[in-house]
């Protein structure tokens, strides 16, 4: 176990890098604080590597190689999510305490041991003299966490910086997919999950006004009764079940760790549709990757009990699979939309492209992933239900992997849940899987 390793997380889970959506409201000290730690615990690639910066604080590094080959690029964020309430945490959230062989806090998994990884895999290679023919970079976001327009947001400036100068990224690794211990999770080998696509995020509201007046006079509806009719109309109206390329390879990729009836299932997904749709019914994983979503997280009315509301609205999280688009999607809503409740988009992005399982650079990925990891380890493509900052490279990259090279077992901590945590381990074999995933990348002529 490499205590260096677990010091550095430690020391960076202590700087409470956590982003909001109005930069007013952000705490750029500890921005600050983030990027003397970088500088003062990676020397190399401070000095080594041109480091720019990104809009308020997102980091881009590069190191020029001979430029023979496209080049590699690593991503990580900086920023966390807020804490919640601090009495339900077991440690301190910004402690980095060790305890139980695990470290504890915000951002601990998501994804403060990513960016740790990537920089001691950078770090070490650096040291060890290796000479790349093609450029490494390693891009950092300050606002993956929110939803933040085009001007504002660190990954959309560094993808336009990039395209803007012209650069062309051979492959991008960022957070997402892991290798799962399957021991851990009841499953007879372990899994390399890697994300090749995933579903575009999306705020909708459904709304509608009125006139409002006294509660003691209500009528047969309300505006707000409406919005909860058109919430009901959305939870019995899912978008249809469909089939991308990406969700079959994944399914077959999956068939050989199943039992029984799924097994047959995942195997030959199109010749047992119907039965799909029926597992997919009553199992939110396999849900998610057959549709686009609709989660309604947050509703308003009238702000007093006796006054009936003039405007009440739902906002709902819309995941978008690739096919279709934030219009399709919208005219789909207003189908079903009962009483005049309209809808609007307050955040809409149409979902980018699927990566490919044929590339060159997959297939040199699954070599990787079982010479570090095992013969046995099974490489699963899949389509990724959250979103990542690396969406927002798609114009300069066709090779986006959602994979971090961590090993996750039944000790990690959630994302975003009341205590966060990692094993004391779980960047050592991330730091082992980038080393050599560059050697590989060199060799692959």
């Amino acid at each position: 176990m490499n205590e260096t390793y677990i010091r550095h997380l430690q020391e960076i889970i202590r700087i409470p890098t956590v982003s909001t959506e109005n930069d007013a409201a952000t705490d750029w000290t500890q921005f600050d604080r983030l990027h003397a730690f970088l500088e003062k615990t990676y020397p190399l690639i401070h000095s080594r590597m041109e480091r720019t910066v990104i809009g308020k604080a997102s980091l881009l590094y590069r190191w020029k190689g001979t430029g023979k080959r496209l080049p590699v690029l690593l991503m990580a964020h900086q920023d966390v999510v807020p804490t919640g309430r601090l009495d339900q945490w077991t440690h301190d959230p910004f402690g980095g305490e060790r305890d139980g062989g695990c470290i504890w806090g915000r951002g601990t998994n998501d994804c403060k041991s990513l960016l740790i990884a990537e920089c001691e895999a950078v770090e070490e290679v650096l040291r060890e003299g290796f000479e790349p023919d093609f450029d490494i970079y390693l891009s950092f976001g300050h606002n993956e966490e929110v939803q933040a327009s085009d001007e504002r947001k660190g990954s959309v400036l560094a993808g336009r910086y990039l395209a803007e100068q012209g650069v062309r990224i051979g492959c991008i690794f960022d957070e997402g997919g892991v290798v799962s211990r399957g021991a851990d999770f009841g499953q007879a080998a372990d899994t390399a999950l890697v994300s090749l696509a995933e579903k575009s995020p999306n705020d909708f509201v459904l709304y509608k006004d009125g006139a409002g007046g006294h509660a003691s006079r209500p009528g047969r509806h309300t505006v707000l009764g409406d919005v909860a009719r058109a919430m009901a109309a959305v939870e019995a109206h899912p978008m249809p079940y469909r089939l991308t390329p990406l969700a079959e390879a994944q399914l077959k990729a999956l068939a050989p760790l199943q039992d029984g009836e799924r097994k047959a299932i995942y195997a030959d997904p199109k010749g047992h549709w119907e039965a799909l749709c029926a597992l997919a019914e009553e199992d939110r994983n396999l849900d998610a990757i057959l549709h686009t979503t609709f989660a309604v997280t947050k509703a308003s009315g009238s702000p007093q009990t006796n006054v009936l509301p003039a405007h009440a609205e739902c906002t709902m999280s819309v995941r978008i699979l690739q096919g279709d688009t934030v219009e399709s999607v919208k005219a789909y809503l207003e189908s079903i939309m009962p009483d005049g409740v309209q809808v609007k988009v307050t955040f809409g992005e149409d979902p980018h492209p699927e990566g490919s399982v044929d590339s060159p650079e997959f297939r040199l990925l699954e070599q990787v992933i079982h010479e570090v990891y095992g013969a046995s380890t099974a490489v699963v493509p899949m389509v990724m239900t959250g979103a990542t900052d690396s969406r927002n490279y798609s114009a300069v990259c066709d090779n986006i992997f959602r994979f971090s090279g961590r090993i996750m077992t039944k000790d990690w901590g959630e994302a975003h849940q009341i205590d966060e945590k990692v094993p004391c381990d779980v960047i050592e074999p991330a730091v082992t899987f980038f080393k050599t995933f560059f050697r590989a990348y060199q060799a692959d002529k």
